[in-house]
């Protein structure tokens, strides 16, 4: 049964919501409360390749990565509760002199943060992944701290942990829309009932713009169809091999139980309009873009020569949010009082959801935050992209070129 009222509602049972609801509960909120028209992590957050990726060149992302990865590594002291990361390092690709400075600049960054990063020889990196076959002239740059994780029971452990400091969940509760008075949030309607609260924590993944449309918002942030797919066992694989991410053609490569998961970025994006689908529409269902698979295993199969005879098992895809900067939405509106909007993840949710939890719980407790807001705010956009098909086209871009940039 529904409480009456709740210091915090968070709408959203992903990795970024029950982060949310996780570190609320950790700073001292003992009344908050976990709404999903589904179960918990029954979105984009179970097909997610889980993986963290922190070292870049941006030296305020590059904060906010390293203080995730910590996190990860330490999960089960912060939360009470277990997951498997697998701290397997990653190997980063690159074939042109473009990315090969880029690679440069990347040693020099994690230096500053006085982590040890390393240039591999040819014969090395396949001695890590032996089915690797790096091309001639490439640079191979190992990044040990760098890992993944099984997605979902990321955001369970999460969950968990809140409820073990005094947090509730409900699921299957299908959220209608908020009672706002005077330009301040005042209560959550659902179909099971009202919730009064002072504080609304919007994390709805894809359905975060449409909930905002609602409201009279017109949030920057828009869901993109990212794929990947798994393979059946491969002889050679190793089960501590690092990720392999490849540079110019946007691929990540990594082991998943015993075969290979492979993913990438700017094979047909596509962006969606959350409205366009059935009400009772869920991620499981989304079609897929057999062309974008197709690109995506020739691209990793010039890398990996056994990917032409694999097995795929598993078919990947989910519609994760990308903003119009390809960074992360958190903060209050200048419309509405005391509703946060967490969205923007950019294929990053689960990577990205230990700082993105403990930033929402700096500003509602009134903490100081630990990261800066000012880059992250929903409103930095002022009027551009507020046209619906400028702003799609815009995170389409940004979808396209993201790898090069972040990971």
């Amino acid at each position: 049964m529904l409480p009456k009222s709740a210091d915090v509602v968070v709408i959203g049972g992903g990795v970024l919501g029950t982060s949310a609801a996780f570190h609320l509960s950790a700073a001292g909120q003992k009344n908050v409360v976990v709404l999903d028209r589904g179960a918990i992590a029954s979105g984009t957050t179970p097909f997610a390749a889980g993986q963290t990726g922190y070292l870049t060149c941006d030296r305020l992302a590059l904060k906010f990565g390293a203080y995730n990865v910590d996190f990860f590594s330490h999960f089960e002291k912060h939360t009470g509760h277990a997951i498997d990361f697998q701290q397997s390092g990653s190997l980063r690709v690159a074939l042109t002199d473009k990315y090969k400075d880029d690679l440069e600049s990347r040693i020099q960054a994690a230096a500053e943060i006085g982590h040890e990063v390393q240039i591999l020889s040819h014969q090395v990196a396949k001695s890590r992944v032996p089915l690797f076959d790096p091309p001639s002239g490439c640079q191979i740059l190992s990044v040990p701290k760098d890992g993944y994780v099984e997605p979902k029971s990321v955001a369970v452990a999460y969950a968990s942990g809140a409820c073990d400091r005094g947090a509730t969940i409900h699921t299957r509760t299908n959220v209608s829309g908020l009672e706002i008075h005077d330009g301040r949030v005042k209560a959550v309607q659902t179909d099971q009932g009202v919730i009064e609260t002072d504080w609304v924590v919007l994390a709805a993944g894809a359905w975060t713009r449409q909930f905002g449309q609602r409201l009279g918002l017109n949030l920057r942030t828009v869901p993109v169809r990212h794929q990947a797919f798994d393979t059946a066992p491969i002889k050679g694989v190793k089960t501590n091999q690092p990720i392999v991410r490849i540079t110019e053609p946007q691929v990540y490569v990594r082991q998943e139980a015993g075969g290979l998961l492979v993913g990438g970025y700017g094979y047909q994006p596509r962006t969606f309009d959350m409205n366009d689908f059935p009400e009772d529409f869920e991620i499981p269902a989304l079609a897929a873009d057999q062309a974008y698979y197709q690109e995506l295993r020739a691209a990793a199969t010039a890398f990996f020569p056994a990917l032409t005879d694999a097995v795929v098992v598993r078919e990947r895809r989910g519609l994760p949010t990308i903003s119009p900067d390809g960074r992360l939405l958190v903060s209050e509106t200048r419309e509405i009082n005391g509703l946060i909007i967490v969205s923007g993840c950019a294929v990053g949710g689960v990577d990205r959801s230990p700082g993105t939890g403990r930033l929402v719980a700096d500003i509602i407790t009134g903490r100081d935050p630990w990261f800066p807001l000012e880059g992250l705010t929903v409103d930095r956009f002022g009027d551009e992209f507020a046209n619906d098909g400028e702003l799609r086209e815009r995170c389409q871009e940004i979808y396209a070129h993201h790898y090069h940039e972040i990971y």
